[in-house]
């Protein structure tokens, strides 16, 4: 995973002349200057003045636009108090989170929800078992839950389980069960696993649970339902009429 150990700025060397003023050339530019190998996902204009805001390796970071200056950290918008960092992250995380079907989640959902979350799951994790506790409470409050299968390697035998329940055949049972510690006869079969496992990686999920909204906010780790119900009601009204 792409990381910096930087704080707030660090010079860069001028840029040659080919990249000034192409976002894109810019940024790619500045960027392999420290880090190589980097891969250069998202180059678009900021809330910062004379930056871009630019996601790598599914990690965001600023750069400025004569491409002398790149800031990894997080910067807050003080009258909203919010961290203007993730807004680069979010379109790159929902169009990662869109490219992951139906068919590749297990669903809990009440008849009718109110609001729709991905979480990143993995069944040998604690507070993935916490969070699956109490499903009926998320599902009262009308949040449909999507799991997405992300075995942790800190969690030996976790990637065993997660195929196991992939392939049963009543996978929220088996869900149910894996979550709840108990024993299950090892299953085989084409599985989404390391796919998701490499949506995960590519924005930045390194932890589990990683509870996500469908416009790519990543929402916390546990996080109890009326507390998760209160966020996602607050960022449904806080979204512009259409």
């Amino acid at each position: 995973m792409f990381r910096f150990a930087i704080s707030i700025l660090l010079g860069l060397a001028a840029l040659p002349a080919a990249a000034a003023g192409d976002p894109t050339a810019v940024a790619t530019t500045a960027l392999h200057k420290l880090a190589p190998n980097a891969k250069i996902e998202s180059v678009t204009p900021s809330p910062l003045a004379g930056f871009y805001a630019v996601v790598a390796d599914g990690h965001p970071l600023y750069v400025s636009t004569d491409g002398k200056y790149l800031i990894d950290g997080r910067v807050f918008d003080v009258d909203s108090r919010r961290n203007v960092m993730d807004d680069a992250l979010s379109g790159v995380r929902k169009q990662a989170l869109a490219s992951i079907p139906e068919s590749k989640r297990i669903t809990f959902a009440p008849p009718n929800p109110k609001y729709r979350v991905t979480v990143f799951t993995d069944p040998d994790c604690p507070y993935c078992r916490e969070f699956h506790k109490q499903i009926a409470d998320y599902n009262k409050l009308g949040i449909a839950v999507d799991y997405v299968l992300f075995p942790l390697s800190i969690h030996p035998g976790a990637d065993k389980l997660s195929q196991t329940v992939w392939c049963s055949k009543d996978r929220n049972t088996a869900f149910n069960e894996a979550l709840e510690g108990k024993t299950l006869a090892p299953k085989t079969c084409a599985n989404p696993i390391a796919e998701i496992t490499s949506v995960a990686n590519a924005i930045g999920v390194n932890g589990t649970p990683g509870i996500f909204a469908d416009d790519g906010t990543q929402l916390g780790g546990y996080v109890p339902p009326a507390q998760l119900a209160q966020r996602l009601q607050e960022m449904a009204k806080a979204k512009p009429a259409p």
